[in-house]
């Protein structure tokens, strides 16, 4: 497979040669399924529609790399190589976490990179992928870690996506389908996403109980169709925040009484 992010010259999108984005394609490509593979692929053209239509992002220094880098790698918590995966951490910092180490690798084995990746832009892509799904955080950082956000948002809502500075919606009908020929769905659906997030949810269950991934073990059972869909959502219940801190408070009240 040409590992390699293809211009599509009818929407005028074409891309700068980065041995470190066809080396982010190629191990997502290795590690992940095709299901995967495709969508963060397709973040990436997304991001780098908008980055052409919005000229704040560029006028800003928005370091386009980073974020096309930051969009394949950011599901990188789904790989299908268990050795890559936590069995503790959400799976954001898990993708977080591999990107980095995926940086730092390709850095050392690419010295002709010199401070191109520097720690900087590593951080920029860790905060990227770490926050890609906490969209009240991420679009108030910094520019590549909206910009990475913005690419995800838009493979959940295609033409759909929020209209850009003159009102024109951001992603066309004609772009997106020019993407979705090239790299399409391949199990993308609502019941392939409902199957990742009820695995999560069924094997490493703490992980979710602080964020959007339990609302479907809780919903959905840990399979998708109910299974200890009640148990779920009594761990779910018990490892909420306001009861935690409410009860180390109640606690240390009663020790202050002593």
């Amino acid at each position: 497979m040409d590992n390699s992010l293809k211009d599509i010259p009818e929407i005028w999108l074409r891309f700068e040669p980065s041995v470190v984005v066809d080396q982010a394609l190629a191990f997502v490509h290795e590690h992940c399924d095709n299901m995967t593979f495709n969508h963060v692929v397709r973040s990436a053209y997304w991001a780098s529609l908008i980055f052409r239509k919005i000229p704040s992002f560029s006028a800003s220094g928005v370091n386009l790399e980073v974020v096309l880098v930051s969009c394949i790698l950011h599901d990188m918590g789904w790989a299908k190589t268990a050795a890559l995966v936590s069995e503790d951490k959400r799976f954001e910092v898990d993708g977080a976490n591999i990107a980095r180490e995926f940086l730092r690798g390709c850095k050392a084995c690419n010295p002709e990179l010199g401070d191109r990746w520097n720690q900087h832009n590593m951080q920029r892509c860790w905060d990227a992928i770490a926050l890609h799904t906490t969209l009240s955080i991420a679009k108030h950082a910094a520019g590549e870690v909206v910009l990475t956000n913005m690419g995800i948002a838009v493979d959940f809502m295609g033409p759909a996506f929020p209209n850009g500075p003159g009102k024109d919606n951001l992603i066309t009908s004609e772009e997106y389908h020019r993407v979705m020929e090239r790299f399409p769905r391949n199990g993308f659906t609502a019941e392939g996403l409902k199957q990742v997030m009820c695995g999560l949810c069924r094997t490493k269950p703490v992980t979710t109980y602080d964020n959007f991934v339990g609302v479907f073990g809780m919903r959905f059972g840990v399979d998708g169709h109910g299974k200890r869909k009640e148990e779920f959502t009594r761990n779910w219940d018990a490892n909420q925040s306001a009861d935690l801190l409410l009860s180390g408070l109640y606690a240390l009240e009663q020790l202050d009484r002593r």
